[in-house]
């Protein structure tokens, strides 16, 4: 394994003690890496050693509210395909995180500008195409072209093919996070793109160890292991996903047998699961749970004075005692606390200043104790799915005692992605949410930077984007958590998200057939996990 320079390392000691786990992992897995994973970027003290009373079938049956649309990588919709095998990065996002290599077996910083990653040999499509530096180039430049997360992640950086296994990055100004943002961009077969066209979306060509043979958009997904799989052989030889909406239908097909695991584990359900000895439950690092408001789309929302309203109308021991069942903590800010970058300021429940602060806004109670400005009503749309549903629920009364009336849009899950991202809401109970991470710059550019397609509801602070634009080229430990905290600190004064509380809700449910589950990828399929007899 190639390490990283004196200077890059001397850069990165500060860093590395001050984040502690996370980032120590993850920069560590950049100069020693391959002592430490398998071919397929699992974690060595998780790889199942041929495990004895394996079951004859193979087959992993499962339910999750996150169906895809699309097997094609650079659609929004298809953001499950890499947590279920069919779809590879170059590096994998730990729960706690950290990043893992995968179809990168090592990187390194040459410059403060210029990084140069190491692929894994041997690494073909399914249908047959080298996956090489060049292939690999192409693939990224196609999500910079096509993929709305793009620009924000990787717009402007510059691809240099070195050789066949080494491909250089060249960013537009220094990021020594830089690595982080590949997670998120699958690998795949730009040519077959080109050729196939629309068609593409269920004729992906891609690296995974299972490939999909039957596919309804948002519906069902059923793969099989790829025997020319360049890493780990899969222990599991069939995958069958479907949709699952209702968490209790959910919660029955586990228990009926009918399925094997549930990757989107809602609070009434945990309670049950963890109390039968016949399951297993997985819950990751917690994240910050918010309300997103629309600036751009609701004239209201852009009176600084109402945001605050609002943020103080909600009534959060309500939301973590009845909706979370107690499966949560009061939210500080963007990051949830205890974090090194976190902050320790929260928001109160204040009705009476929410209602004289709208008061002084101009938003009059009318009759019907709906609050009236100019002859337009305080009247906005949440949009919401089914597992933040009765989190909406909860948060239409609350909102509703200070004379603000919210008319719920439930929608289909992954039909929301493509809501937020063309701004097609008022307000929303959406899952993008702060959560523990190696790039703490990264994250708060993809929610508060001007401009960017992340930052859902419009939020435009130049004071914060200028500091953000120095958190993102800072190498220094210290100065990007003092950083990070001005940040949230400005950020959390002008109410762009309501904050709501710290909990983890993409937790997954296994029968305790299933075994070689990942503890730091816990709702997503990898090589080792294999169903017991």
């Amino acid at each position: 394994m190639r390490s990283e320079s004196r200077a890059s390392r001397q850069k990165f000691s500060g860093f590395l003690a001050l984040i502690l786990v996370i980032i120590l992992v993850t920069l560590s897995a950049c100069q020693s890496s391959s002592s430490k994973s398998n071919g397929s970027g699992q974690s060595a003290d998780t790889k199942a050693a041929s495990p004895s009373g394996e079951a004859k079938e193979q087959v992993l049956k499962y339910i999750t509210l996150n169906m895809p649309r699309s097997l094609d990588p650079v659609h929004i919709d298809a953001q499950r395909i890499t947590s279920d095998g069919i779809a590879e990065p170059l590096v994998m996002l730990n729960d706690d995180g950290s990043i893992r290599p995968w179809l990168a077996k090592s990187w390194k910083n040459l410059e403060p500008t210029l990084w140069e990653v190491e692929l894994q040999p041997n690494v073909k499509f399914w249908s047959g195409a080298v996956m090489d530096a060049a292939a690999v180039k192409a693939a990224l430049e196609r999500h910079q072209k096509l993929n709305k997360r793009g620009p924000s992640q990787i717009g402007g950086v510059e691809f240099i093919v070195k050789d066949s296994l080494h491909l250089q990055l060249k960013t537009p100004k220094p990021d020594p996070n830089f690595i982080f943002k590949l997670n998120g961009f699958a690998i795949h077969n730009t040519e077959e793109a080109n050729r196939l066209g629309d068609k593409f979306n269920s004729q992906a060509d891609l690296t995974g160890f299972m490939k999909p043979v039957q596919f309804t958009p948002g519906e069902l997904l059923i793969a099989e292991a790829f025997p020319g799989y360049w890493g780990e052989k899969p222990k599991l030889q069939r995958l069958e996903a479907r949709l699952g909406a209702d968490a209790q239908a959910r919660l029955l097909a586990l228990k009926n047998g009918d399925a094997d695991a549930d990757m989107n584990v809602e609070v009434e359900q945990r309670v049950s699961y963890e109390k039968d000895p016949k399951f297993a439950t997985y819950f990751p690092i917690g994240q910050t749970t918010n309300l997103w408001l629309n600036m751009k789309k609701v004239p209201a929302l852009q009176d600084k004075n109402v945001r605050i309203a609002l943020n103080l109308a909600v009534d959060r021991k309500e939301l973590i005692e009845g909706v979370s069942r107690g499966f949560a903590s009061n939210a500080t800010g963007h990051f949830p606390a205890g974090l090194p970058y976190s902050i320790n300021t929260g928001a109160v429940t204040d009705k009476a200043k929410a209602e004289k602060l709208l008061d002084e806004a101009g938003w009059k109670k009318g009759s019907d104790g709906i609050r009236v400005k100019d002859g337009q009503k305080l009247k906005m749309k949440m949009l919401t799915y089914t597992v933040f549903q009765p989190l909406a629920v909860a948060l239409q009364s609350q909102l509703k005692n200070v004379g603000v009336e919210i008319e719920l849009n439930p929608v289909e899950t992954t039909a929301s992605n493509q809501m937020m991202l063309d701004g097609n809401f008022d307000t929303a109970t959406y899952c993008s949410c702060g959560t523990a991470t190696g790039d703490i710059g990264g994250q708060l550019y993809s929610y508060y930077q001007s401009g960017v397609a992340s930052n859902y509801g419009g939020y435009s602070n130049p004071e914060v984007d200028k500091l953000i634009s120095q958190l993102t080229s800072e190498f220094d430990a210290a100065k990007q958590v003092d950083l990070a905290k001005q940040i949230q600190t400005l950020v959390q004064e002008d109410v762009p998200i309501i904050y709501l509380f710290n909990n983890t809700r993409w937790g997954a449910a296994y029968n305790n057939k299933v075994k070689g589950i990942d503890k730091n990828l816990q709702t997503k399929i990898v090589p080792g996990m294999y169903i017991s007899k």
